[in-house]
């Protein structure tokens, strides 16, 4: 039997089967025709890695299901009818004797949630409380040591002339200036989930639309757009991949990775969130404890998905020096359309 490229959702995986060239022919799986395949029915690289990512589970009744586990904690599978199905397939492979293996519960063991854990084995709540309310500046269950080794496989680089925007809404008719568009002042900066209170970090999208719905503009607002360009190739760390590091490439261990997919998928949420006008300052510092660590480390900002439904990316730098406004024009909101569940 064969499974297809696109039976699969991670690119490593993806890229794996693309390599090892084993032709085109239908999926028996998803029913793609003409594809790029791959053998199920015998042992492989794929199923190794697979092995390897099962292995780490234990049985336990308060579990999910192994083929539930496969396809919403680890990203690997696209969820298609199909799927169960394909991940069976693979279990038959990996255990020939046990048949119900796709279907068993498991969970995580808690002593490699406590060995391997970013946070000792707690949750990101735990850590917030933790960080909010009782050890503020040196958390007891942050674990450097264990959180730098997952930096390395989320950086992402940007060239010398990369462009970027930033939006501010005017106060005035005329709009602002280039030099306006960088950090405020040390007595105007305020927190923010990447920037501590005084702090500056300059707040930068990928385009312009994203820079405008992050500012949350209103209808005949006059918002000045600033134009940003790269003096320098940097590297910075983004956010958003730390939930999603293919198990095909990470070599710190399956366990490790396991037991912190959750955690660092609550990170990427948690600073991807909009700031509210209520939302008080507390709020903040856990995310900022984890940039302000990222901060001690060679980087030069973090990156982040936004939140405001444009598909495009934050970037906060930490050196505004970096960047030069190459310009500055004004704009005018016409429309704003609302959309809103009821509460």
């Amino acid at each position: 039997m064969n499974c297809c490229v696109e039976c699969f959702h991670d690119e490593e995986i993806r890229t794996m089967i693309e390599k090892a060239n084993k032709g085109t022919g239908d999926c028996d799986f998803c029913g793609q025709k003409n594809v790029l395949i791959y053998p199920v029915n015998e042992s492989t690289e794929l199923s190794d890695l697979i092995s390897d990512v099962i292995n780490v589970y234990e049985e336990a009744a308060d579990g999910k299901p192994l083929f539930s586990v496969m396809i919403q904690d680890w990203g690997i599978f696209k969820d298609l009818a199909s799927t169960r199905d394909l991940i069976a397939a693979f279990c038959s492979i990996i255990n020939e004797d046990d048949e119900d293996m796709c279907d068993k519960k498991v969970r995580l063991p808690q002593k490699d949630m406590e060995q391997y854990g970013v946070l000792s084995g707690h949750t990101w709540q735990e850590f917030s409380d933790e960080i909010k309310y009782t050890n503020r500046f040196i958390s007891k269950l942050f674990k450097h040591d264990r959180f730098t080794q997952f930096l390395t496989f989320c950086i992402k680089t940007y060239d010398k002339g990369t462009k970027f925007y930033r939006a501010r809404v005017c106060n005035n008719q005329t709009g602002y200036g280039t030099k306006d568009m960088f950090s405020p002042p040390i007595e105007l900066r305020k927190p923010g989930r990447v920037n501590p209170e005084g702090m500056g970090v300059l707040y930068l999208t990928s385009d312009e639309e994203t820079a405008l719905h992050e500012v949350r503009a209103s209808k005949f607002d006059l918002v000045t757009i600033g134009e940003f360009e790269l003096k320098k190739r940097i590297s910075v760390v983004d956010i958003s991949r730390f939930s999603n590091i293919s198990p095909a490439i990470y070599t710190g261990g399956m366990g490790s990775l396991a037991v912190n997919r959750k955690i660092f998928s609550d990170i990427a949420k948690e600073i991807a969130k909009p700031l509210r006008r209520n939302d008080s300052s507390l709020e903040y510092l856990p995310t900022q404890f984890i940039t302000e660590f990222i901060r001690s480390q060679p980087y030069e900002g973090v990156a982040y998905n936004s939140a405001m439904g444009t598909g495009g990316i934050n970037l906060a730098v930490f050196n505004e020096n970096l960047f030069q406004c190459e310009k500055v024009y004004n704009v005018e909101i016409e429309d704003i359309n609302y959309q809103y569940d009821k509460k």
